[in-house]
């Protein structure tokens, strides 16, 4: 076996047994945004970035170990992850509402 394989393999098992959570939160003027962490250490978060941006036709970034994407897109983002390569059983997505922000005056 030859050590790209191995790094193969090693990377297939991250991916199965990360475990993703996803939660949404407010933004600037009450815009909500998704908020998915706990990739595993070996996942090119730009390429993965990317992926999700096009198959949802949105806009975010990826910073540091995280990935922001614009809108609330917790009903879709546990097929489009597993398009991706990851388990879906080892995604948790937080189903607590976005709190509502007042105004500042």
């Amino acid at each position: 076996m030859c050590p790209d394989e191995f790094d193969e393999i090693l990377s297939a098992l991250d991916r199965e047994t990360a475990r993703i959570r996803v939660r949404a939160e407010p933004r600037r003027y009450n815009k909500p945004a998704t908020v998915i962490s706990g990739f595993p250490p070996g996942v090119d978060l730009e390429e993965t970035t990317r992926a999700l941006k096009n198959r949802l036709a949105t806009g975010g970034s990826g910073v540091d170990v995280e990935v922001y994407l614009q809108g609330d897109h917790r009903a879709r983002i546990r097929a489009e992850l597993g398009r991706l390569g990851f388990d879906p059983e080892t995604i948790e997505i937080s189903d607590a509402p976005l709190p509502k922000r007042g105004r500042r005056g």
